[in-house]
């Protein structure tokens, strides 16, 4: 009994000072100055960034009709339903992931090494990277039209090289299997520059001690990299991939601008696209974009709770 008494008093006394902190903060000038002056940018948030969200939420739950939307009758949690129900969904599951792996494994790697190389480059550093970021700034669109000729499979500059050195020809965004690798090695070429300038840039981060104290330890080229330049560069990579993976998990310009053969490029962008404006079921789109966001978001949470690192210098 005593011992109940004296822990309901300890937790009545661990509120009052909680409750006191709150009304002394409600009472100073500096908050209210401060929450007026966030209320625009809350207001904002609210309005553009959360409204929408909701607004496609209230749609995925409705048979929505173009023509008179408040007529548009309320089917609970059934769009969700058929989206796991629809054959093409997992097809188009299948075909983001492979993409976002190919993508993945081809861009971090070749950033890191040539970010490496631009590190070790005394002169010349920023033209090198306005060289290699250059692809970036360029229209998809423009994009597309070059490699829609380089990779045509009778006229193509790539399969005419490919003959010249007299190794076999691909059929390239033509051919059901190739298509998919022919589309990320693009999209690898066009983003490189991005992710080159952001890990070079954490590379140059690095304390020029770390490495001096690791030469006096014995340390040689390899050890230097495994055990210094990877841990110090570890918040880097995890904003890499994070980057990565939301970015190649959304793709549908590159595969809907050049074309692919059959549904070899059928990612979920694209059947929320082909839903939503070819047949009209925007309610099943929404329903179907809403399922890949709570993907994206899964596997954004599960990165950063894999790859934080739990130190910092």
């Amino acid at each position: 009994m005593t011992t109940q008494i004296a822990s309901s008093g300890a937790m009545a006394a661990s509120r009052r000072p909680l409750g006191a902190a709150v009304a002394k903060m409600l009472r100073r000038p500096q908050f209210w100055f401060g929450l007026l002056v966030l209320l625009p940018v809350l207001a904002w948030y609210a309005w553009f960034a959360f409204g929408p969200l909701l607004r496609a939420f209230w749609m995925a739950t409705i048979r929505y009709d173009l023509m008179d939307p408040a007529a548009s009758p309320f089917v609970g949690l059934k769009n969700f339903e058929q989206v796991f129900s629809y054959p093409l969904f997992w097809t188009a599951v299948l075909r983001t992931v492979t993409f976002s792996v190919t993508v993945y494994l081809g861009t971090l790697p070749l950033a890191l090494f040539v970010s490496l190389c631009l590190v070790s480059v005394v002169r010349g550093r920023g033209f090198y990277q306005f060289v290699i970021y250059l692809p970036v700034v360029v229209s998809y669109v423009a994009i597309a039209l070059l490699f829609r000729m380089l990779m045509d499979p009778q006229t193509g500059q790539f399969n005419q090289i490919l003959s010249a050195l007299g190794l076999p020809t691909s059929k390239w965004i033509t051919g059901p299997n190739s298509a998919l690798p022919s589309i990320a090695m693009i999209d690898v070429w066009k983003g490189l520059g991005f992710h080159v300038v952001i890990i070079t840039a954490g590379l140059l981060g690095i304390p020029e001690e770390m490495y001096d104290a690791s030469k006096v330890d014995g340390a040689h080229a390899w050890h230097r990299f495994r055990y210094v330049t990877i841990p110090l560069l570890a918040n880097t990579l995890l904003l890499e991939s994070v980057i990565m993976v939301m970015g190649t998990l959304q793709a549908f310009t590159n595969a809907e601008v050049i074309g692919c053969a059959g549904d070899s490029c059928f990612w979920i962008s694209r059947l929320v696209y082909s839903e939503a404006f070819n047949n009209m079921r925007f309610g099943f789109a929404t329903a179907s974009a809403f399922v890949l966001f709570i993907f994206i978001l899964a596997l954004t949470v599960i990165q950063i709770r894999v790859l934080k690192p739990q130190w910092q210098y």
